[in-house]
């Protein structure tokens, strides 16, 4: 467990007694330790793929590639996530050339996301991009400890609902 403690930066005296006599350890929320590894992993990640016009969102792009399309309301329950949210995600994708919106045949009302060429000539660096920096990240930890990662994770999310 990640813990923070007080220690004597101030001057001022009053509050080196009080800390002194309240001496307490702080243990770090576990949503704070995830949060601050999940920047640290983005950050490397998009530093591997900095060449590249894509800064966010590169896990929704998988997704609709492993899929091989489809609807923003499937994107938006398998991200869980409001379709605000998505649509914002679609934009910047659209936008910059990596997924279409196509009229679903039988369903005018509905769009299917596919990838683009472009897209598809960069998803298999991003997919290693993910796997060495995932690599870096899990280094010292054998595979059942990694795999034991993902069991607490999915208990912890599990959890939450």
């Amino acid at each position: 467990m990640i813990t923070i403690k007080f220690y004597n930066y101030f001057c001022n005296p009053l509050l080196i007694e009080m800390i002194e006599t309240y001496k307490k350890e702080i243990t770090e929320p576990v949503g704070r330790v995830m949060a601050k590894i999940s920047k640290i992993f983005q950050a490397k990640l998009l530093t591997r793929l900095n060449h590249l016009d894509i800064n966010r969102s590169l896990y929704p792009l998988l997704l609709i590639e492993s899929k091989n399309g489809m609807t923003q309301q499937e994107l938006a329950r398998e991200l869980s996530c409001d379709k605000v949210q998505v649509v914002r995600i679609i934009d910047y994708l659209s936008k910059n050339d990596y997924v279409q919106r196509v009229p679903d045949t039988t369903d005018k009302r509905k769009h299917i996301l596919k990838i683009t060429p472009k897209a598809e000539l960069v998803i298999p660096e991003i997919k290693n991009a993910i796997n060495e920096t995932s690599r870096i990240a899990f280094k010292g930890l054998s595979k059942n400890q990694v795999d034991e990662l993902y069991k607490v994770l999915s208990l912890l999310e599990i959890n939450l609902l």
